[in-house]
Formats: structure tokens, sequence, C-alpha cells
């Protein structure tokens, strides 16, 4: 008799107590179930909580932050629910709420980051992006590029110079984004070698014949320069850049930061001699500044203030002077004789062409027609491929750096 009053009330309580739900409902939506079971409207059901219309919506999206718990209490009496249910759901439901606002305000910030610290189009233009509002596939992109673990990391270098035209620098991301690889990557190769001026006054002499080696010869000098202290780079250039390169201090060492500003093979050598002209007569007052910056101008090579002048006209003097090109310049349609002066006096035909075209300007219109013709784009391009990270297809900056490390500089 007791075994079966027993077993009368486990069924009556299996039959009245509801099963366990499998699917958690929100606030609102019990709330809304509510209203339908109760064919009220939304502002009966205020008043008979006695409850704001805001105080209420707060609480259903968990967007107040800030209540009076007898709210809740008014909530579970009007929906029939245990109060510590309703609690729960809240809690939920603020947690929620607050990660997304997290998110959000996460989000907006580093939009504004990424849109004032770079300029999207021009990395999308050249490659190292694919989209404008991705910004999380932006974000990743450029972390791996520039060599950063969070966005956030990136700090603008300090560019406390006056460039080559004699006006003070203005604010470029794609500058700033530049000189940041530059020295990145100087400082990331570790040169462990003593900066010796005299040194590299004694080596200058021979720099030259090297670059009769189109896809070897500058990456020897390189070699040969990191290991009298001075690290040289080769960064991938900005389409919005008129620059052919840089200087300045890491570790109390120079560091020259190049770039393929015209397409011509000549040029990256030109930039190369003028950045040394500085660091041998300039080191003191680049160290003092942060950076030397020597922009490209118009013409193939620059006319700006008194230290570029002199800087340009040493590393023309060096490479191929005036006086040789007046030698050479009425023989400048005989290829073969071109390329025996260009043997003769230790450098690539294609710093004949290019000087010349310079020399002539507009009076001798099929002068840059030469150059381009003569300029060994294969062999140039080859050499790039083992100096750059190339912005269409690179690789992680780490990567980059450890390739650079086992090749070059070492």
């Amino acid at each position: 008799m007791n075994s079966d009053k027993h077993d009368s009330d486990d069924i009556l309580k299996r039959l009245l107590e509801p099963e366990s739900s499998r699917v958690n409902e929100s606030l609102q939506e019990l709330f809304d179930q509510r209203l339908n079971s109760l064919e009220i409207p939304k502002t009966t059901a205020l008043k008979i909580m006695g409850m704001s219309v805001r105080t209420l919506d707060g609480i259903l999206t968990g967007e107040q932050k800030v209540l009076d718990y007898t709210q809740l209490i008014k909530l579970s009496n009007f929906l029939g629910i245990e109060l510590d249910e309703v609690a729960r759901l809240y809690l939920s439901m603020l947690k929620e709420s607050y990660v997304l606002g997290t998110n959000i305000s996460r989000k907006s910030e580093l939009v504004d980051f990424l849109n004032s610290k770079f300029n999207l189009a021009e990395l999308r233009k050249v490659g190292i992006i694919d989209s404008l509002t991705n910004y999380d596939e932006i974000t990743k992109s450029i972390n791996s590029y520039f060599g950063l673990k969070d966005i956030f990391d990136y700090e603008e270098p300090k560019l406390n110079v006056v460039f080559s035209s004699g006006k003070k620098a203005k604010k470029n991301c794609s500058m700033e984004n530049w000189i940041y690889i530059a020295k990145k990557m100087c400082v990331e190769l570790r040169n462990p070698n003593k900066f010796s001026r005299e040194k590299l006054i004694e080596y200058f002499p021979m720099i030259r014949s090297y670059s009769m080696d189109v896809s070897q010869g500058m990456i020897n000098v390189i070699s040969h320069l990191f290991q009298l202290g001075i690290t040289v780079v080769f960064v991938p250039k900005f389409p919005s850049l008129h620059l052919r390169g840089a200087t300045f201090e890491v570790n109390n060492k120079p560091c020259i930061a190049l770039t393929d500003y015209k397409g011509f093979y000549p040029s990256i050598w030109f930039g190369l001699i003028h950045e040394l002209y500085h660091v041998l007569f300039d080191w003191e007052e680049i160290r003092s500044t942060n950076y030397h910056i020597s922009e490209g101008p118009k013409q193939e090579f620059d006319q700006g203030s008194k230290n570029e002048v002199e800087a340009d006209e040493f590393a023309r003097k060096y490479l191929f002077s005036r006086e040789k090109m007046r030698e050479i310049e009425d023989y400048i349609n005989n290829h073969e004789y071109v390329r025996e002066y260009a043997i003769v006096n230790h450098v690539d035909p294609s710093f004949i062409y290019v000087f010349n075209a310079y020399d002539s300007l507009s009076a001798d219109k099929r002068a840059w027609g030469r150059a381009y013709k003569r300029n060994p784009k294969i062999l140039f391009n080859t050499l790039k491929s083992k100096l750059e990270n190339d912005q269409k297809n690179s690789i992680q900056f780490e990567d980059h750096i450890k390739y650079l490390r086992n090749r070059i500089y070492n």
C-alpha cells in the first residue's frame, strides 16, 4: 500500500514538474512568450511591473549595467519564473553585451589606427593587402609583412629630417612605413661588427668594379660593408614615394636603406654611393637628426640642398664622371664601343646610357630609349629577388630576415 502511494506520488510529481529544457531561452524570448500568452501589449506589462521601458529593455538585452535588484524580482513575478533563473539569464546577457561592446570598441580603435598609420590604398596597390574593408585580413597581412606580433605594436618613426628639396618633412604614412621596415630590418640583422670610417675609406676604391656583375656584385658589396659595420638593406618602393634611399643609425652604426626608384640598375649604385658619402662626411649630423632621406628628383638624379648636390656630384664622379662621358658621347650609338669603354672603366654599360640620358635631358629624345633598352632588367630583377621581400609575393618578415642572415649578412 505504501509502495503504491509512493509510486503515485512519483508519477504525480513527474506530471506536474516540467522536464528540463534543452534549449536555453533568453529573457527577451520568455518576455515575448508571456505577452503572447496573456494577450497584452508591452505597455500593459510595464504598468503591471511598475517599470520603465528603458529599464526593462536594458534588462532583456543585458545593456543595463547598473540595476536595482528589485527590478529582477518584478520581472521574475511577471514571468512566473524563479528569481535565480531570471538573474542567471540576465547575467548571461550582461556578459555577452560586455564582450560585444568591448569587441566593437576595439574594432573601432583598430579601424582608426589602420587608417591613420598606413596608406591602405597604396598597400593594396602594391599587393601587401588584398582588401580595404576586411580589417581582420588587413591586420594579418600587415603584421606578417612588417614583422608585428600585434598591430598596435607599430610605432611611427620620428622623421626629424630635411628632405633633399630643402623642405621640412610632412606626415606621410608610406614614408613612415618604408622607414619602419628599413630600420626594423637593420635591427634584426644584428650587425656585430664595429664601424670603421678608415676601413670604409680603404675599401671604397674597390666598390665600383662590382657593378659589372649585375646579379651578384651588389650582394658582395653589401656583405663587405656589413663586415665594416655598415648594414645596407633593400626595401621595395611605394609608388607615392620619390626617394632613392636613407641613412640612419642603429646601435651607433650606419644603416643604409636603398630602393629601386626608377627601375634602372645604375640607380641603386648611385644611391649607395650617395648614401656612403653621407656616412663619410655627415655621420655626426645624421646621428643627431635620426634619419637622412634622399628623395629622388623629377629627373633621374637630384638637385637639392648643398649636401645633396655634393653627394650627387661625388657619386657621379666616382661611378662615371662627366669628363669620361664627353669622351664617349659621340660613340653612344655604337654599343660594342660603349661596352668596351665601360669595361675599361669598371662599370656596367648601362651606367653610360643612363648618365648620357640624364646629361642630354631634352637634347637627345632617343637617349632615354637607349637607356631603357640597355638596362639589364632580367639580371636586375634577379638581384632584387635576392635582397627584397617582394610585396606581391611576400613571405613573413621573420622568414625574410632568416634568409638574409644565412645568405648575405654573415
